[in-house]
């Protein structure tokens, strides 16, 4: 019983030193520069909103005049002046509101990318997987046909065989040895690219004990599509405050002051200017554009749904139908490892059955191993595409 529990334990701390999934997640959102990007960009819009509702600056001018009265000498006359212009605040506040929500749909649409990303990190995850268990059993495979061309081996030494059948074996040996090295270097590059991209430089194996399930109905949580919900919904909201801000008589206001010195007189000048809106046509064209925009986006946002919903239905389809192949190809495949193989090899140890019809049977167990691989690696390539598409995060 202490042994069993030692043994355990060891295999405990095996396993634990794999990387897993969660791992490859974390690593990835640490050392992803697109995220730390878009920290950089939300930084950005902020201070770009708010200098671009800032009232202008306060312009100072000054003048120097060379006055010549008729009964008198030659003297200067000079005047100093400041002025201002400035939205009212209201008006800069539905401004700064505007473009604030604008900024904020750019950001919720950059982090939807982001996303995206992470399920690519998730689909690589997974189809290193896949090679490395296609490597696995091809190499069990390849390791029982090792054996049965040794025992060949003495077998001709012993002319129980001909020489055209070992050479027949021989050839098929070294051609399965270049499909493993094939297969062994797949699994290798997938390894090597996965990290790259996770920015993991660790030599430890990948876990792959945490991979999704393949499953004929993937369950989706109803909360889907919730950035693309929430951008569309700023956008609609900074439209309608573009409306609301063009929708007014007056929106800014102008004060100057002056001081004057005449030849003999000093004066002090106090001026106000306001633009009156209702005498131009720009604010009610700016009111139509925003509504027309208005309108503009609602439809693109309601079509854009109606053609994600199809392609998700399509999707969705698809996965069905592949993995009900896959589940189709396991019971195809168990059932030449468990009962035709050792039958087909049987008979060819008794002579019954030819090599060619041996190494024909094998081959065809080798194309249905490969379909088994390819079409898990197309089902999960389709499952984290679909899961980008609607944007889930986990």
């Amino acid at each position: 019983m202490r042994t069993i529990i030692v043994l355990l334990f060891f295999t405990s701390l095996i396993f634990a030193k794999n990387i897993t999934l969660s791992e490859v997640l974390k690593s990835s959102k640490q050392h992803n520069q697109f995220i730390k990007a878009l920290q950089k960009e939300a930084l950005y819009l902020k201070a770009k909103d708010r200098a671009d509702t800032a009232s202008d600056a306060l312009e100072i001018y000054a003048n120097k005049i060379k006055a010549k009265p008729h009964d008198a000498p030659k003297a200067d006359e000079y005047a100093v002046g400041l002025s201002k212009s400035f939205l009212l605040p209201h008006i800069q506040q539905k401004e700064y509101k505007m473009r604030a929500l604008e900024s904020e749909a750019a950001m919720l649409e950059a982090t939807a990318k982001i996303d995206s990303f992470h399920q690519a990190i998730k689909n690589l995850y997974h189809q290193h997987c896949i090679d490395r268990e296609d490597y696995r059993s091809f190499r069990a495979n390849y390791s029982d046909f090792a054996k049965l061309f040794a025992k060949k081996q003495k077998a001709y030494r012993f002319d129980e065989i001909s020489k055209a059948e070992l050479l027949q074996l021989k050839i098929e040996k070294k051609l399965l040895y270049a499909k493993l090295q094939e297969s062994k270097m797949r699994q290798a590059r997938s390894k090597k690219f996965l990290l790259m991209s996770t920015h993991l430089s660790s030599d430890r194996a990948f876990s792959c004990r945490d991979a999704h399930p393949i499953q004929r109905h993937v369950k989706l949580p109803t909360n889907v599509l919730n950035t693309s919900k929430k951008a569309f919904k700023k956008r609609i909201e900074s439209t309608k405050e573009a409306i609301n801000r063009h929708n007014y008589a007056i929106d800014s206001i102008s004060v100057s002051g002056e001081y004057s010195k005449e030849l003999d007189t000093d004066r002090y000048t106090i001026g106000v200017s306001i633009p009156l809106n209702f005498t131009s046509s720009k604010s009610e064209e700016e009111r139509v554009a925003a509504m027309n925009k208005l309108s503009a986006a609602t439809l693109k946002y309601e079509e854009r749904m109606h053609q994600t919903k199809a392609k998700v239905t399509q999707m969705q389809a698809k996965l069905q139908s592949i993995a009900s192949n896959i589940a189709s190809l396991k019971e195809s495949i168990a059932l030449f490892r468990k009962e035709l193989m050792p039958l087909i090899q049987k008979s060819y140890d008794l002579g019954e059955s030819s090599l060619i019809e041996y190494l024909l049977n094998r081959q065809k167990y080798y194309e249905l191993r490969r379909e088994l691989y390819e079409a898990k690696r197309e089902y999960y390539q389709l499952l984290f595409s679909l899961y980008a598409t609607l944007e889930i995060k986990e």
